[in-house]
């Protein structure tokens, strides 16, 4: 049984892409660990891992005995990369925050099943490193840290489209 722990990004709370992932897991009715936070202004400044860390450990440590844990992580919540990779943990990772060495070192040595969506208009986005990860990437064209694409609002919901079904393909072969 997979249990899910769903990381925000730096707001703290679920935005649109760590939950479809929310969805993706109670679909599976799997047991679902959701994170929230208050980043403290300047964050970015320091070493924001700990910050992050600290939060993922007590996520795991709600999980129930024998759950495969599962990572899915937002942005700012991607500084959980080296607890995953400590952990081998399987993970998806939404917008993360490849222009952070720290970020891509994590993803890089986790040997655990991983996932990358990326938006190629996303100024957090590298597209050299996501490469050198050696992971899955699915990456979408003009897309913002959001994932919005330019044009009406139906070219967004095509791609979170796109994107949920990615995360049930990666959720389905754990399980």
């Amino acid at each position: 049984m997979i249990a899910g722990i769903v990381v925000p990004g730096g707001t703290g709370h679920l935005t649109t892409l760590p939950d479809l992932g929310w969805e993706a897991l109670r679909d599976r009715e799997a047991h679902i660990e959701t994170v929230t936070w208050s980043p403290p202004r300047g964050i970015l400044d320091v070493d924001p891992e700990p910050f992050v860390r600290v939060h993922i450990e007590l996520a795991l440590r709600r999980l129930p005995a024998g759950a495969q844990p599962v990572v899915i992580a937002k942005s700012f919540g991607t500084y959980a990369a080296a607890l995953a990779a400590e952990r081998s943990l399987p993970a998806i990772w939404l917008t993360p925050l490849l222009t952070r060495q720290t970020v891509v070192d994590g993803i890089t040595r986790n040997t655990a099943p991983q996932l990358l969506v990326c938006g190629t208009a996303d100024e957090w986005w590298d597209a050299g490193a996501a490469r050198a990860t050696g992971k899955r990437v699915l990456t979408v064209e003009n897309g913002e840290h959001s994932l919005r694409v330019p044009g009406p609002l139906r070219n967004y919901t095509e791609v979170l489209g796109v994107v949920g079904t990615a995360i049930e393909e990666f959720l389905d072969a754990l399980d």
